[in-house]
């Protein structure tokens, strides 16, 4: 320790009398805390004194730390200023910073051309960050017109050199086919390097690729161990297909405690899927004590985020008056929003509402007409449904119904699926689309 402390108090001497390189060494320690204590003022103090001796990488430094206040008031004057300094001197960091600055107008006018420009600069200097910049802006035509290949460049550019947000949009370039032959091996293999970097939307998407067996053999395991990293990272998304695999039993061991653990982690989040299946255990009492009004509040989160099968699940409850007290009025409306965004077992549920006048008044064609929606999911329960409404129904009446029934499944049909009553697949949570579609 005494040796260390001889050694500061030497570099100490020599960036006060103006040693360039001494005073850039002292303020990275600073900066970083290695061998004395962390101290940003201190830091970027060196930095402005090697900056004013013309350093280009203090000048790049000071004006980064201006421009977020970093160990000084923020000043985008200044920010704006140093960074100019730098730039001048062909510092790929200056160009880079400038690039932001212009994409996000800080300190200046917002500007994607010049934006674009400046990324362009630093990433020909070889600025791995601006690279990234580049396939971005290629990528959503902003600052240059839209060009698939040439995000493509920019992406692979930064990803061979480790950068873990390039690597997962290569994979996600190549899962999707964008600009290239689709190809779920590299996607694999993409993913898998930005992963290993502990890039939690990385794992979450790697998982899904096992899961799906694309790209890999289909291994459940692999992928419980893929969302379990990235769960503890607190990505909310991995956080619940861990619940529900523990829910299930799918690539672990089936335990109710552990899936209303993650659940509650990602429904803590926001995560509406995550309100929705959290709210199902406290109504079956799985992995927590049974509470219908618990339930209803998670399920009331749910509907908050919009999620069809939340307001599906607080119409039931409305409607038999569990966990909150029995409204028939504000069942139809929950019912009605959540067949209007496409869901069967509501849809299936309004038009019970209206066959029995439950709440509203009998309306044997508009029973018919959404029950006619509900049916196209296949499910035996509901097309027998259909039958006996039709046999309830007068021949206009059923005309009339059929014609409704088809304007209503344009706008808000179904896919098909197994079992929409018993909900026992639902949320597509195994072999369903790919989960592994999320950008940075």
């Amino acid at each position: 320790m005494a040796d260390t402390a001889d050694k500061i108090t030497v570099l100490k001497k020599r960036a006060e009398k103006g040693n360039t390189s001494a005073q850039l060494t002292l303020a990275g320690l600073y900066e970083n805390g290695v061998q004395i204590d962390r101290d940003y003022g201190l830091a970027a103090r060196w930095f402005l004194a090697a900056a004013k001796q013309g350093s280009a990488r203090a000048q790049a430094a000071m004006g980064e730390k201006y421009l977020y206040g970093y160990g000084v008031d923020q000043d985008y004057d200044k920010a704006i200023y140093w960074l100019n300094k730098a730039a001048k001197q062909n510092n790929p960091e200056a160009f880079a910073i400038l690039g932001w600055c212009r994409q996000n107008g800080l300190g200046c006018k917002k500007d994607m051309n010049a934006a674009y420009d400046h990324y362009l600069l630093a990433a020909n200097l070889g600025h791995t960050g601006a690279s990234y910049n580049l396939g971005c802006m290629c990528a959503e035509g902003m600052g240059t017109e839209r060009n698939d290949k040439e995000a493509l460049r920019w992406f692979r550019k930064a990803a061979q050199k480790g950068h873990s947000k390039a690597q997962l949009q290569l994979g996600l370039i190549y899962e999707r086919g964008i600009g290239v032959k689709a190809d779920d091996m590299r996607a694999v293999e993409w993913y898998r390097k930005a992963a290993l970097q502990d890039y939690a939307k990385a794992q979450y998407n790697l998982a899904g690729m096992y899961a799906q067996g694309r790209g890999v053999p289909k291994d459940y395991t692999e992928a419980a161990e893929w969302y379990r990293k990235a769960a503890i990272q607190r990505y909310p998304k991995a956080q619940y297909f861990l619940g529900l695999y523990y829910l299930r039993g799918t690539g672990v061991k089936r335990n109710y405690s552990e899936a209303a653990n993650w659940l509650r982690k990602a429904a803590e989040q926001g995560y509406h899927r995550a309100h929705y299946q959290l709210g199902k255990m406290y109504l079956k009492g799985l992995g927590v004590s049974q509470d219908d009004k618990e339930a209803y509040m998670w399920f009331l989160h749910g509907a908050a985020a919009d999620d069809k099968k939340s307001r599906y699940r607080l119409g039931i409850l409305y409607a038999g008056g569990k966990g909150v007290d029995r409204d028939d009025k504000k069942a139809f409306e929950l019912f009605t929003q959540s067949s209007e965004q496409g869901y069967a077992p509501a849809q299936y549920h309004l038009a019970l509402l209206y066959a029995q006048g439950t709440g509203i008044k009998r309306d044997l064609i508009k029973a018919y007409a959404w029950c006619y929606v509900a049916a196209q999911s296949g499910v035996s329960e509901i097309v027998a449904m259909l039958k006996k409404i039709a046999d309830r129904m007068e021949e206009t009446e059923l005309d009339a119904g059929k014609i409704r029934g088809r304007k209503l499944s344009a706008k808000y049909g179904v896919e098909k699926t197994k079992n929409y009553i018993a909900e026992q697949n639902d949320d597509e949570l195994l072999d369903g689309s790919s989960n592994s579609v999320d950008e940075d």
